[in-house]
């Protein structure tokens, strides 16, 4: 039987299980609410059978109408936003970011075409391409187009008797938000702080500097008093939010020192050569080994850090031959 955590008064949180994926599983967190109350639910997990079990058991355990339950989405990617339209159909209201709601809206081909094509241009091999495209979760595991009550940052609302603020947090998506109780203090963080894993920040068509969006996000969580943190994946913290967004920091700032250091070993690189040569914690032999979606989510890591060493004037990028290649300046 599923476990279902009380995290404090009407806060509860439930499993849903990610088939396949590394992340594991994501937690679903619920604000429940009393009598005319409507209840909040976060976050929804893949569409797939093994998620929407679990939703609908988390849902049915905890009491959960559909029709008296909004459901908040901390971003566009589709282990988080996978049953929205699931949901909506059973009655459920969705809540979103404005940003990424823009995003999500267009079709999932025409993002995945721009995208993918940017990683070819980048260096990475058309067939490695294709093959992660052809099984890629964003377009194969999502329930459909939905329609949400969308949010803009500081935007506040009321739901199972609780304020909530609407706190944006771009990096790991542009419009990635954060939820914020100021009466018992608590976050709800989506992927934006994770505590066991480093939250990917990739490249986004038409987002200049992902990487510097997301150090920027992360320090500005310094405004807020955080007693409670909830991340969206993994287990919960045994330290606060303030040590790991410097750890985080310090992540980040070692991955700029190494993608310099092996440019200014090999000059000239391609993005994807580049990431071939970073220091990955993956357990895979070589780059050659790695699956072709975690070459993507590396390329996507490589790039963002490379876009940043750019506009902070350490890089320069040469588009004269076929793919760009990267140089020290």
């Amino acid at each position: 039987m599923m476990e279902i955590t009380r995290l404090g008064e009407d806060l509860y949180s439930f499993p849903i299980p990610l088939p396949r994926n590394p992340l594991k599983w994501l937690n679903c967190y619920v604000l429940k609410g009393q009598g005319s109350q409507r209840n909040l639910l976060v976050d929804t997990g893949f569409f797939l059978p093994e998620c929407t079990a679990a939703l609908d058991e988390g849902m049915a355990r905890l009491g959960l109408k559909p029709e008296d339950t909004d459901v908040f989405l901390t971003h566009l990617h589709s282990d988080h936003a996978g049953n929205a339209r699931y949901l909506q159909d059973k009655g459920c209201r969705i809540l979103m970011g404005a940003a990424d709601y823009a995003i999500i809206s267009r079709p999932s081909q025409v993002r995945w075409t721009r995208s993918g094509q940017h990683a070819i241009d980048e260096g990475m091999p058309w067939d490695h391409m294709d093959r992660m495209r052809r099984t890629n979760s964003e377009v194969s595991v999502t329930s459909g187009d939905f329609d949400a009550v969308q949010f803009t940052d500081g935007d506040r609302f009321s739901c199972a008797g609780r304020g909530l603020e609407c706190v944006l947090t771009p990096g790991h998506t542009p419009g990635h938000m954060c939820l914020y109780d100021p009466e018992s203090k608590t976050m709800l963080l989506g992927d934006h702080v994770l505590f066991d894993i480093s939250p990917n920040i990739t490249f986004w068509i038409d987002v200049a500097d992902p990487l510097g969006d997301y150090l920027n996000s992360l320090r500005a969580l310094g405004r807020f008093d955080i007693q409670r943190a909830l991340p969206g994946h993994r287990r919960q913290p045994e330290i606060s939010v303030n040590e790991r967004v410097e750890q985080l920091l310090e992540h980040h700032a070692r991955r700029l020192q190494n993608t310099m250091e092996v440019l200014a070993e090999e000059p000239g690189l391609t993005a994807y050569d580049l990431a071939g040569k970073m220091r990955w914690r993956i357990h895979a032999r070589s780059w050659e080994d790695f699956p072709p979606g975690q070459q993507y989510f590396a390329l996507g890591e490589t790039l963002s850090h490379l876009d940043h060493l750019i506009l902070q004037g350490h890089v320069r990028r040469d588009d004269s031959g076929e793919h760009p290649r990267y140089y020290l300046i």
